[in-house]
């Protein structure tokens, strides 16, 4: 049976609710169903559509990002805050790169290799954000990486063949994805910029640099004689609109959490995925697969349950901390009103500032 005094108790506690901001937890959920979306209608663009022009496809995203942007200043959604190009640049480059190394290192190496590259990021941005920032993971936080990481790399990687210049693209493309998250969840909060202010930004320039690279990446000679019919058209745009959610939610998430937290909810997304191919695309399961997908679940949810703990203790630490510095204060201006009351002294004595620091601790 369950006392007053265990509800009172459980009273008190924190709520999940009031340990997290709503804003993030609804731009994680966004993120996830938004990237699994755009997956798979890309996928089908490409298998049903035979629409492969991968670099073009993410021009019109940034595109429609920006005039999605637009529309929401437009309405009042965010307020236009200027950036300076030098804190806007890095993002874009840095997502440039990603996009652009990535293919190469899909383009060079097995598919095999391309996933366990992938897998490297949550290494490197852990060392990146120690070399340039000074930030440390704690351990029981690394302990739960191990399974993350060991059980995505089960379930997705298979052949795995290496070679030179495939394992240079593999290393750009993984140092450019940790820099462009970096960047984006730092310069998010240097610029005091919110998401959707710095998305305004940088879209433009991401877009016009993707442009650039669509004749390095895309046969530009097919792509003029491809024909758009309505039904290739809807489905572009189904992925234009789910790419905004993307990279609205991207930026939401980045600059709510840290770019660590953003990896362990990529590898949820790509869980996600295999799943999804499962049931939509009817792939073939294996029990490798399948122990790699529970492996790596284990790893989020140790992960998701670490932090939520460290949050609370956190937010208890800061609690007790202004309860200590609300007493002191309450202690000084008692201090301060006995000296006023008790002391006669003389107004050639105090300053104008010891004056008014004498009347605010009376307030008190």
């Amino acid at each position: 049976m369950i006392t007053l005094t265990r509800l009172l108790s459980l009273a008190t506690l924190p709520t999940i609710t009031q340990m997290l901001d709503m804003t993030t937890i609804f731009a994680m959920f966004g993120n996830v169903g938004s990237v699994v979306g755009v997956v798979i209608m890309n996928k089908y663009i490409v298998a049903v559509d035979a629409f492969n022009f991968m670099i073009f496809l993410s021009f019109t995203h940034f595109v429609f990002t920006y005039l999605g942007c637009s529309v929401l200043l437009h309405l009042g959604f965010f307020n236009y805050k200027p950036a300076p190009i030098r804190g806007v640049l890095p993002v874009a480059l840095g997502s440039l790169g990603s996009v652009a190394f990535m293919n190469l290192n899909l383009a060079h190496n097995s598919v095999g290799f391309y996933q366990l590259s992938k897998l490297a990021c949550i290494p490197v941005t852990i060392a990146l954000e120690r070399a340039f920032y000074g930030k440390t993971v704690p351990g029981p936080v690394l302990v739960t990486l191990i399974p993350i990481t060991i059980g995505v790399g089960i379930a997705t990687v298979n052949d795995v063949s290496v070679n030179l210049v495939g394992t240079a693209f593999a290393a750009l493309a993984v140092l450019f994805t940790s820099l462009a998250q970096i960047f984006t969840s730092t310069y998010q909060k240097q610029l005091d910029c919110d998401a959707l202010q710095l998305l305004y930004h940088s879209s433009p320039l991401i877009a016009a640099g993707s442009f650039l690279m669509i004749p390095f990446f895309d046969n530009v000679r097919y792509l003029v004689q491809t024909s758009f019919s309505l039904s290739l058209l809807n489905h572009v745009l189904s992925s234009c609109v789910l790419a905004l959610g993307v990279n609205i939610s991207n930026y939401l998430v980045l600059g709510k959490t840290s770019p660590l937290t953003y990896q362990v909810l990529g590898h949820l997304k790509t869980i996600l995925i295999l799943v999804l191919g499962f049931v939509v695309f009817k792939y073939k399961s294996n029990a490798r697969a399948v122990v790699g997908i529970l492996i790596a679940l284990g790893g989020v949810i140790a992960y998701t349950e670490l932090k939520r703990r460290m949050s609370l203790q956190q937010g208890g630490r800061a609690g007790m901390s202004s309860s200590h510095s609300g007493l002191r204060r309450g202690f000084e201006g008692l201090s301060y009103s006995k000296v006023a009351a008790d002391e006669e002294i003389p107004d050639g004595e105090i300053g104008g500032a010891g004056r008014l620091e004498l009347m605010g601790a009376m307030k008190v």
